[in-house]
């Protein structure tokens, strides 16, 4: 491939890559849990060796109308809350355990997820040294979210392109050149 990681910046599961986002969303959690220390790897969010399976997990609910200050139609909702940046890895019943509730009170539970879902919550940063320089030194950009809107996506979606970058190279072909 000779294109560059900002395809990802509207990156979306629809009905025919949900395989796909699967396969390619414990990367992120991956290298954020590893960096710092943790031990973690692909295959913990991807096969789950001896554990409940991990699932996509949407950030928001689906509900359109809790979000009608941002979007006008279900269609752009849809399009927005299956971006990439609006999805985590959570375990199987863990994720079903959620359900419908808002960002909120999921943002409560969070704290005791992957490395990648906890950093939404300003947890993830008290006292916690060796995350909070991997993501300084690496220039990865995160933030906790006390809300998550559309400009929150779009910022999550932007933290995975770069953690892309920073695992793979900043074009996607490793022999090109990197700009």
């Amino acid at each position: 491939m000779v294109e560059k990681w900002d395809g990802i910046a509207e990156f979306r599961m629809h009905g025919t890559n949900r395989r796909f986002v699967r396969f390619s969303c414990p990367g992120s959690p991956a290298s954020s849990n590893k960096a710092p220390g943790a031990s973690t790897n692909f295959a913990t969010y991807f096969t789950s060796p001896g554990t409940k399976p991990y699932e996509v997990e949407h950030i928001w609910a689906d509900k359109f109308t809790e979000h009608l200050d941002e979007f006008e139609q279900q269609h752009e909702f849809d399009n927005y809350r299956n971006r990439i940046g609006g999805l985590v890895l959570l375990p199987q019943g863990t994720n079903q355990s959620y359900g419908a509730m808002t960002y909120p009170q999921k943002l409560e539970h969070y704290v005791k997820e992957n490395l990648f879902v906890k950093s939404l919550h300003p947890k993830a940063y008290a006292n916690n040294p060796n995350f909070v320089g991997m993501a300084q030194r690496l220039g990865l950009g995160f933030k906790n979210h006390e809300a998550f809107t559309k400009a929150d996506i779009d910022e999550r979606q932007a933290l995975i392109q770069r953690i892309c970058e920073v695992i793979w190279g900043k074009d996607a072909n490793p022999t090109a050149s990197n700009t």
